[in-house]
């Protein structure tokens, strides 16, 4: 059974769903704790509805992978065949949206939504070829990962180049959806079938990302240091860090940023009478704002909430990665 806490904290989230990633976020966080009852009653509630949907078709694709964690397989294969029938690919990846006003158009979000649900349900290779196509296309030299990408023009045909980055910034959240969407990945995954390159793009992003990491938190421009704190950011990055630990990446560096990150948002950023998360930056965005103006902040943001549920499971209740049994239908098949 989860703790009190963290079942607040996802209360306050699944208060702000509006899309089927946040759906997907909240539900992993309720897996992860061990909120069993709560966790299937809310899974009755996602199946009340088309779980594949339009345009956000990658957001909802997410939904995949606490259907099949539910048991709820036949389900997950349903909604995975209307996926991949009706995906739009851009760059060889999966585009986030189907709107035309977005063709070509890859988002960073896109990592965590889909290639988690493809790596459980048994689509292996699928899965992890999307995590290295995003990184190859969005990742800074660095490793850092950026925001949006316009796939659809060939560079030859640009005017400047620079100018097929719908968002180019090194944004927080796109670093988090990334590394979030790796280590979900894997544990899914067996071992032995792990792909080295993909490995070694995410220790990089994971070290760039630990050398970035202000006071425990991370930035909304994550390599910029005067833009505004993003909590929600933080506790994605810390949740990838520690749960990759836990798996055998990353290294200790890694683990102690996670427990840094986490006493600095529970100290500094969460409300501990009503168990939202301040200072999340706003959203849905399509170009980051990293300005510290406070309109530019959110609290409560189901993203923020869901991560945090999920980190502090991880990292404070004593939760064991693999004692979850989040095993792909491939390997148990």
């Amino acid at each position: 059974m989860g703790s009190t806490l963290v079942k607040r904290i996802l209360e306050r989230g699944w208060d702000r769903v509006d899309t089927g990633g946040k759906h997907s976020g909240l539900l992993n966080a309720m897996y992860t704790a061990g909120l069993t009852a709560w966790f299937h009653e809310k899974i009755g509630e996602v199946l009340a509805s088309p779980v594949i949907t339009h345009p956000n078709i990658a957001d909802s694709s997410s939904r995949i992978r606490p259907l099949i964690l539910a048991g709820k397989v036949a389900e997950a294969k349903h909604a995975n065949e209307i996926f991949h029938r009706e995906r739009v690919a851009a760059g060889g990846v999966t585009q986030h949206t189907t709107a035309k006003s977005t063709h070509g158009w890859v988002f960073a979000d896109t990592a965590y939504m889909v290639a988690p649900s493809q790596a459980i349900i048994g689509n292996h290779d699928f899965a992890i070829g999307e995590l290295k196509g995003f990184h190859t296309m969005l990742a800074q030299e660095d490793g850092l990962l950026r925001h949006v990408f316009n796939a659809s023009v060939p560079v030859e045909e640009t005017y400047i180049g620079i100018d097929l980055w719908i968002d180019g910034t090194a944004w927080g959240r796109a670093s988090g959806w990334w590394l979030a969407g790796v280590v979900d990945s894997l544990e899914a995954i067996p071992e032995a079938e792990w792909d080295r390159e993909l490995v070694a793009m995410y220790e990089k992003t994971v070290a760039r990302a630990t050398e970035c990491q202000d006071g425990g938190l991370w930035h909304a421009t994550i390599d910029d240091p005067y833009s505004l704190i993003d909590t929600s950011a933080t506790v994605m990055i810390a949740y990838a860090l520690n749960k990759g630990y836990q798996l055998g990446l990353g290294g200790e560096a890694a683990e102690r940023a996670s427990f840094t990150a986490l006493e600095a948002v529970l100290c500094q950023h969460f409300d501990w009478r009503t168990s939202i998360l301040r200072h999340q930056q706003f959203g849905p965005m399509v170009v980051n704002i990293p300005s510290p103006n406070p309109r530019y902040l959110d609290a409560g943001n189901a993203y923020g909430q869901g991560f945090l549920a999920a980190l502090f499971a991880l990292a404070s209740d004593g939760v064991r990665v693999r004692d979850l049994g989040a095993r792909s239908l491939q390997r148990v098949g």
